[in-house]
């Protein structure tokens, strides 16, 4: 099972996703531990930056870093001026 220490060492880590036939990359920016999770390992939410010219609508989609590669659900939770920040949850 995913834990929020499987992805402490990849804050700042570009991961590859595939969508339409394009890649598109997505920086890991942040892991938030939630408190009062009922989840093994405790309940923690990814944030991730992407560009502003591509919005990825929320799904699953297959996240590959340097090290691992993961099914991962994400939403898109905000934009500014440099892009798309996404959150995907573990609860």
């Amino acid at each position: 099972m995913i834990s929020a220490t499987d992805f402490d060492r990849a804050v700042g880590q570009t991961f590859i996703v595939e969508t339409s036939g394009k890649m598109v990359a997505l920086e890991l920016n942040a892991v938030k531990r939630i408190g009062h999770s009922l989840r093994d390992g405790g309940g923690f939410s990814l944030l991730f930056k992407g560009p502003r010219e591509m919005l990825l609508p929320q799904a699953t989609y297959r996240f590959v870093g340097s090290e691992h590669a993961h099914d991962i659900f994400i939403v898109p939770v905000s934009q500014d001026a440099t892009g798309y920040t996404y959150e995907a949850v573990f609860n």
